[in-house]
C-alpha cells in the first residue's frame, strides 16, 4: 500500500489543518451558541484555540515532543484564527450543516487518536501507554474547554461514546500497526467514521456506572 500516505507520520498538511480547524469550529460554536453565559471575543477565541490545539498540546507534552508541533509552523494558529472569524460570520450556517459537521468531527477524532498513538509508539512507549496517549489526544481539547467553562466534561457522564470511539480507534491503529503502519491509519479512520456515525444514528450512549452493567459500555436508543 505504498500509494497510501501514512496518516500517522506523513499526513498531508491540509488534512492536519482540517482536523485542527474542525475542532476549533466546534469549540468556537460552543461559546457563540451558549445562552447562559455571554462569552466575548476573548472567550470565543480561547475555546477555539483550546479545542483546536489542546489535544495536540497534551499529546506532545506527554511524549516530550517540545516545542509542540502546532507551534513550529504558523499555519496551525492561522487556521484556528481563520476558523474563529468564519464562525463569527457564518456560525448559524455551520450549525445547520449537521451531517457535514458530524463527518468532520469523526475524522478529527480519529486523526487525533491515530497521531497520538503513533507518536507514542514511535517514542518507544508500551502499547497500552500509547493507546492512552491516543485517547487523551482525541478528547483532551474538549475536556480543556469544559474545564474553562466550569462544566463537567461530557465524557465523564452518560453521553455519546466519543472517548470509547477514540479508544477503539487507538486500539485498532496499534494492532494493525504491527503489520503495516499505512494500512493501520486507513483502518483506524474507517473505524472512527463508522463507529461515530453508528453511535449518532442509533443514539448509542454510555451507561450510568451503578453496577456491573456499566461494563457493557453502551446502550441503544431508537431515534424517532
Amino acid at each position: 500500500m505504498d500509494f497510501v500516505p501514512d496518516l500517522a507520520v506523513d499526513a498531508p498538511l491540509w488534512l492536519a489543518l482540517l482536523t485542527v480547524g474542525v475542532n476549533a469550529a466546534v469549540g468556537s460554536l460552543r461559546a457563540s451558541k451558549e445562552e447562559a453565559r455571554q462569552w466575548d471575543i476573548v472567550g470565543l477565541t480561547t475555546f477555539g484555540l483550546l479545542m483546536g490545539l489542546g489535544g495536540g498540546f497534551i499529546r506532545d507534552f506527554l511524549i516530550g515532543n517540545l516545542p509542540v508541533e502546532s507551534l513550529r509552523t504558523p499555519w496551525y494558529l492561522v487556521t484556528v484564527l481563520g476558523v474563529i472569524l468564519f464562525v463569527l460570520v457564518l456560525g448559524n450556517v455551520i450549525s445547520r450543516a449537521r451531517l457535514l459537521v458530524a463527518l468532520l468531527n469523526a475524522l478529527a477524532l480519529g486523526l487525533f487518536a491515530i497521531t497520538g498513538t503513533a507518536y507514542a509508539l514511535r517514542e518507544g512507549l508500551p502499547v497500552i501507554s500509547s493507546v492512552f496517549v491516543g485517547v487523551v489526544s482525541a478528547v483532551g481539547g474538549g475536556v480543556l474547554v469544559s474545564v474553562m467553562k466550569d462544566e463537567v466534561p461530557g465524557i465523564l457522564l452518560t453521553s455519546a461514546p466519543n472517548a470509547l470511539v477514540a479508544l477503539l480507534v487507538s486500539v485498532v491503529y496499534a494492532t494493525v500497526h504491527v503489520w503495516d503502519s499505512r494500512l493501520a491509519g486507513v483502518a483506524a479512520i474507517v473505524v472512527a467514521i463508522a463507529t461515530y456515525g453508528l453511535a449518532r444514528v442509533l443514539g448509542i450512549r454510555t451507561r450510568r456506572a451503578v453496577d456491573a452493567s456499566a461494563l457493557l459500555l453502551t446502550r441503544t436508543r431508537s431515534k424517532r
